[in-house]
């Protein structure tokens, strides 16, 4: 099954880098389906073989197709397979979701100032670590304005990318939303029921020195924080109701496409918290690993 998963990583990898039709230009492959899409994390491949030890390995990926993709519209339409797996740590996550997902700007920026950007999802969930399926859903929001010319003055409106200089880019991504968890089966019946949250969240990217012509867009530091409370929920083995979750990133890139849209990085990264929506338990770990958009 590692081996499988591992081949069918590298072809994907293989094929969206090197396929030309306008088939292929419609997949997508990315970490999740949780942010905007122009800033969607890359899928995350990790994997270690201690000698005399068991191996360990950690993927994070995700696999879409936008049907409107051709149609130039504010609107894209993707139905996806999520997948994520991470045994180098002491609470095994092993958990896919399957389902569709949309992003629409409701306004159009060359007629107005901003413009809010909905993330919706609906989707199955299979937790196989506790035995758990469920229907999950959420809505996002987060704005997008007009753009100020990379004016380092502005660097605190949101979505909008800043340059200080030669020494750092910076941009930063805001997101609230609502997400919903329905259990149809679970092993437990302490499990069973349903749960409703509140989301707040900040991603931000930090680009090392963006003018120089050899080194620009090579080095860049992420951060991701995610703030969940439970507003309502009637499951009796949950003892607490805010989830923090934070990742934090420093990335080498060695590939990129012209347009920007695919690139393979290098990353050390640093995981601490826990995330209901991915079935990721609390904990922390360090890990060194490929990522890849397409």
């Amino acid at each position: 099954m590692k081996r499988l998963l591992l081949t069918s990583f590298c072809f994907l990898c293989i094929l969206f880098t090197y396929g030309q039709s306008k088939f292929i230009d419609g997949f997508t492959l990315r970490q999740s389906f949780q942010s905007k899409n122009d800033q969607a994390e890359p899928a995350v491949l990790s994997f270690t073989k201690p000698k005399d030890k068991s191996a360990s390995w950690l993927v994070n990926a995700a696999i879409g197709y936008d049907f409107l993709k051709e149609s130039k519209s504010v609107l894209s339409l993707s139905p996806y397979f999520e997948f994520h797996r991470n045994t180098l740590i002491d609470k095994i996550q092993n958990n896919w979701q399957a389902g569709i997902s949309s992003e629409w700007q409701s306004r159009d920026l060359s007629q107005k100032k901003w413009s809010p950007i909905f993330i919706t999802a609906f989707k199955y969930n299979e937790d196989n670590i506790k035995k758990n399926t469920s229907f999950q859903g959420n809505l996002y929001f987060t704005p997008v304005f007009k753009g100020k010319a990379k004016d380092p003055k502005y660097f605190w409106i949101p979505n909008n990318t800043s340059d200080f200089g030669n020494v750092f880019q910076f941009l930063y991504s805001p997101y609230i939303g609502l997400e919903n968890e329905n259990r149809i089966e679970t092993k437990d019946e302490n499990s069973a029921g349903s749960i409703y949250r509140a989301l707040f969240r900040v991603t931000s990217i930090i680009s090392l020195l963006p003018k120089d012509e050899n080194l620009r867009e090579k080095f860049e530091f992420n951060f991701d924080w995610q703030y969940r409370y439970d507003l309502n929920e009637n499951i009796i083995e949950l003892t607490q109701t805010e989830h923090n979750f934070i990742t934090t990133s420093f990335n080498y890139t060695f590939f990129r496409s012209e347009d920007g849209k695919k690139t393979s990085k290098i990353g050390i990264d640093y995981t601490n918290g826990e995330n209901p929506a991915k079935n990721f338990e609390k904990q922390s770990f360090y890990a060194l690993s490929l990522k890849v958009k397409l």
